[in-house]
């Protein structure tokens, strides 16, 4: 059926989009007289610096000045720009990234799951989503790949990857202050400096953010059982957020380059509480009467304590040596662990139906030696990586209380989940390019990737007796609760790790070939495969699925991809156009369904699904005169799940590919200006569009934004002419639009989380 509304707004968008560019068509032909050209950007998406133009893969790249003229402080801001992405903060957290990338992602954050969309900070892959909601600072460039990445790579991603690459030190004694204010009594601060401790050999730097800001809303709390009222309120939507960074870098020769880096996040932000999107049945023990959801949509009345922490941190060794002109050979080593602790309230009310407090941990540590060989008409890359990592965590369910019992008398169902998941990955890969001809280059990938994983798995019943609003103690020793509270119903898994032990080789090949046709443009053609390592349900139920020890298989993505890049009328016109195919097969499919109590429900991943997916890219940046430039990312897909077993039969009819929205887009207007003495002036504007997207394959919500919608922003940024001080001002959401980014759909209710509202922040920075 045609949406002639969404295709109404997706018309009126492209009709302006068309016009723009016509305007700057003509402006651009009235300035032919004139130098005026793109910046050339470089990347190394292929581990070796070159200029984006001429790298055969879907990648966009952001420069520190960039990431400022564009106001962008996280990198889940980086799916307005990027086409068939989508970038989010994962629902009822803060931190935690959800990350797709052409449809391919993965919703669930739970331990012993694989992101689908690889996260590298300066070449180290973080294995797990927690605190993968950077904030942008101290960067120097972040490039996002788009399809799968592995004979380049250390770890094998089988949606994409995102490139977080930090800023090298120049040398020279500097620093630099940043302040910022802005809506909802936002104030961050951002210290760097470096100091060369041996001149031309030694130096060290240091970078330290604090980041917070009150709520977009409020969480009633302190809810009285009696009166149905509440005494008090916590921010909803708040943010409380540390970073720090340290490095030493050490280059006694012009051929060897050491650092040592190291990093901690510690996120204090409250947890965030679900609005309701649909009225839920519960009510009130008082007077019967049903919780009724707030007008405004970052209100929330949780009964979950709202204290939450993520921590991470890590260390990071990086040494590379240039052998001869011609060969280089780089060492990564990295350690990494992270601990959070948070807490889920599914119903959105203050009684104890259906709350989750929760704490996960996980450390990693990873090896990765690469050589890289350039000479004449060939440039090898090959490299051998080793990873080994535990990743564990615990979480109640507390659930109604037993026999008819009022919901918040301390006495409680209590589901209790927990285990861990150890993995040893090893793999080895090679890639090749060869100039053919002297505009003809054929590359040719391989990798080779050995995962083995082994799991405890622990499903436990228990009736506890001390389960209240609010408190850090809810639930049972499982978690923050204390055992002696505690009366053991049933024993549904209780798995060991030797039972649960399968190891899975995979071997991924890529072929690309372009053919530079002129010097101004390149056209390309790509096949590639990727894959997502299998693994254990930690959710598993042993008493409904006798196969949980058994795991799931790895899934699989092959992907057939043509392009062109171009940059044409004198370097005015950067003009990159991609179409792609995939077949997604295998794919790993969480399947809940309803039990009755008291099992209440029931998990399953199984690899039950295949999709395919169509789409196309245009990404094009054009010079309008020396001032002006515009900017335009355009995406389209076609995803769709062709085959869906379950109980035997093909459910494919009823079920949507989820976080893909059939269009995405951004044009943006930047000017300028050189005011001689008085500094540089750089103005910017931006209309992201987003079509509508579904939080769930096989369930449609009221928590999914059903709706496509359109975000303007708009920045300025003010550079003095000595380049020591930077004054910015940054408006977001202009309209003020209410957009959905995740939600849950269960049996207690319907919830919605939702991205920000309206927001500015003015800044001020000094560098000396």
């Amino acid at each position: 059926m045609i949406n002639i509304k969404a295709d109404k707004k997706r018309f009126a968008m492209l009709l302006a989009v068309s016009s723009a560019t016509g305007l700057c068509h003509n402006l651009a032909w009235a300035q032919q007289g004139t130098a005026v050209a793109l910046e050339e950007v470089l990347v190394t998406a292929q581990k070796r610096e070159q200029n984006l133009q001429e790298v055969p893969v879907s990648i966009t790249a952001f420069t520190a000045t960039e990431l400022a003229d564009k106001g962008i402080s996280t990198i889940t801001e980086l799916e307005k720009s990027v086409p068939n992405t989508q970038f989010r903060a994962s629902r009822a957290t803060n931190s935690t990234l959800t990350a797709y990338i052409r449809g391919v992602g993965q919703q669930d954050p739970l331990w012993g799951f694989e992101p689908g969309v690889g996260v590298y900070v300066d070449d180290v892959y973080y294995a797990r989503p927690q605190a993968a909601v950077m904030d942008v600072f101290d960067v120097e460039r972040i490039e996002v790949l788009r399809g799968p990445q592995g004979t380049l790579y250390g770890k094998n991603t089988v949606g994409g990857a995102i490139k977080y690459i930090t800023r090298k030190m120049s040398g020279e004694a500097e620093g630099k202050i940043s302040l910022a204010a802005g809506a909802y009594d936002q104030q961050d601060v951002n210290i760097s400096a470096q100091l060369p401790v041996i001149d031309n050999e030694l130096y060290i730097g240091a970078a330290i953010a604090r980041m917070q800001r009150d709520g977009f809303g409020d969480v009633d709390t302190g809810y009285d059982i009696n009166t149905g009222t509440y005494s008090a309120t916590e921010d909803n939507y708040n943010k409380d957020v540390l970073v720090a960074r340290v490095s030493i870098e050490y280059s006694p020769t012009d051929e060897l380059f050491i650092r040592l880096a190291g990093d901690r996040t510690d996120d204090n932000s409250n947890q965030p509480c679900g609005s309701q999107s649909s009225p839920t049945a519960l009510t009130h023990p008082a007077n019967g009467q049903t919780f009724a959801a707030s007008n405004n949509p970052y209100d929330g009345a949780c009964g979950t304590s709202h204290i939450s922490n993520v921590e991470n941190n890590g260390y990071s060794l990086t040494a590379q040596y240039q052998v001869t002109d011609s060969t280089t050979v780089k060492y990564v080593f990295a350690k990494r662990e992270g601990e959070t602790q948070q807490f889920i309230d599914f119903d959105g009310t203050p009684l104890d139906s259906f709350d989750v407090p929760a704490k996960y941990t996980d450390d990693q540590t990873s090896h990765e030696l690469q050589l890289n060989f350039n000479i004449d008409r060939m440039a090898i890359v090959a490299g051998l990586y080793y990873f080994t990592g535990n990743s564990a965590g615990a979480f109640d369910v507390v659930l109604n209380g037993l026999g008819g019992t009022p919901y918040m008398d301390g006495e409680h169902y209590d589901l209790a989940i927990g285990g861990d998941v150890d993995t040893e990955s090893s793999s080895a890969y090679f890639n090749i390019s060869y100039d053919i001809l002297d505009d003809l280059t054929l590359t040719g990938g391989m990798r080779l990737t050995k995962d083995d994983k082994n799991s405890n798995i622990k499903r436990y019943a228990y009736n506890t007796t001390d389960s209240y609003p609010y408190s850090q103690s809810q639930g049972t020793g499982f978690t923050f609760g204390d055992p002696s509270n505690d009366t053991l119903l049933a024993i549904a898994t209780d798995i060991s790790d030797s039972e649960a032990d399968k190891d899975w080789s995979e071997l991924s090949p890529s072929i690309k070939l372009d053919w530079r046709m002129s010097d101004d443009i390149m056209l390309y053609i790509s096949y590639a495969e990727g894959f997502k390592s299998g693994g254990f349900d930690m959710r598993g139920n042993a008493a409904t699925n006798p196969n949980v020890a058994q795991g799931y298989d790895p899934e699989t993505v092959e992907t057939l991809e043509a392009g062109i890049k171009s940059q044409l009328w004198n370097d005015r016109l950067r003009l990159n156009f991609t179409v792609f195919n995939m077949d997604y097969t295998d794919m790993q499919l969480t399947v809940q369904t309803a039990q009755p109590a008291p099992v209440f429900f029931s998990s399953d991943v199984v690899n039950a699904g295949t999709a395919e997916i169509q789409g196309a890219e245009l990404e094009a940046l054009f010079q309008v005169t020396s001032d002006i430039s515009t900017s335009l990312s355009v995406g389209h897909m076609n995803a769709e799940l062709t085959e869906v077993i379950s109980g035997g039969a093909d459910v494919s009819a009823s079920w949507e590919m989820l976080n893909a929205p059939d269009w995405t887009g951004q044009f943006a207007i930047n000017y300028q200006r050189d005011l001689g003495k008085a500094g540089n002036l750089a103005l910017n504007t931006a209309a992201s569009y987003r079509d509508a997207s579904r939080n769930f394959n096989n369930v449609i919500c009221s928590c999914d934004q059903d709706e496509s919608y359109t975000l303007l922003d708009a920045g300025a940024n003010w550079y003095s002419a000595d380049e020591h001080w930077t004054v910015g001002l940054h408006i977001k959401n202009i309209e003020d639009k209410e957009y959905k980014t995740g939600g849950y759909n269960l049996g207690s209710g319907e919830l919605a989380f939702y991205g920000a509202p309206r927001t500015w922040t003015a800044s001020v920075a000094y560098a000396f």
